[in-house]
Formats: C-alpha cells, sequence, structure tokens
C-alpha cells in the first residue's frame, strides 16, 4: 500500500507558504511514514530606487550575523515501548529575492520526519 498526500496552503495576509507532502508506504510488515514540509514566508520587504542602492542594502545586510546564522537540527528517538523509530531533520535559513524595484527577505523552514513502526 501507498498512499501520497499533498498539501499546498497559501496565506496572502501573512505572506506564507506552505507545501507538505506525505508518503505512507507499507511493506513487509513495516509502516513507513515520510513527511516533507517546507514553510516560506516574507520577513520584510524594501523598496529600491537605483542598481547602487541595492548594492549597498546587500553590504549592509551581509555585515548583521543575526541575518547570516543557519539552523539545521537532527532528532533520533526509538521507542522500545512502541517499536517506532523516529528521525526528524530541519533546516532553517533566509535568501533574498528581487524583483522588480523591490527586495523581499524570504525566510524557509524545511523539515522531513520519517517514522517507521510494525503493522500489528
Amino acid at each position: 500500500m501507498r498512499e501520497i498526500v499533498y498539501k499546498n496552503l497559501i496565506t496572502p495576509a501573512s505572506k506564507k507558504r506552505d507545501i507538505s507532502v506525505e508518503e505512507t508506504v507499507e511493506k513487509n510488515g513495516v509502516v513507513s511514514t515520510t513527511t516533507k514540509r517546507s514553510l516560506y514566508f516574507v520577513r520584510t520587504s524594501h523598496a529600491i530606487q537605483s542598481q547602487q542602492e541595492l548594492h549597498s542594502w546587500i553590504s549592509w545586510r551581509k555585515k548583521d550575523p543575526e541575518l547570516n546564522k543557519k539552523f539545521f537540527h537532527i532528532l533520533r528517538k526509538y521507542s522500545s515501548k512502541d517499536k517506532t523509530d523516529k528521525l526528524i531533520c530541519k533546516i532553517r535559513g533566509s535568501f533574498y529575492v528581487v524583483s522588480d524595484r523591490c527586495v523581499y527577505d524570504v525566510v524557509f523552514v524545511h523539515a522531513i520526519k520519517i517514522c517507521l513502526h510494525k503493522v500489528e
């Protein structure tokens, strides 16, 4: 058995997009559930008037150490009571998008969760 669930949620008011894919596979008495989730939202936007202003804005943003931090986390849990094994991986960061005369600071969070358990 294989089941795939796809969700694409867009919230214009908060400038957020949430994309989620979940896949469940049953094989040889083991059920594997994999959930992949990507979340994007616009943190700030800045109107620019010239190419020089864009370059100065980018160099100013590169100097901020708080904005250059990346986040990467892996967690593994095993339950001998339930006979389940879970692996969770999360990545967080940001990037910039230039469209017309506006620069958007986009924050992203990518997560993958894998859960294995025996069929009862």
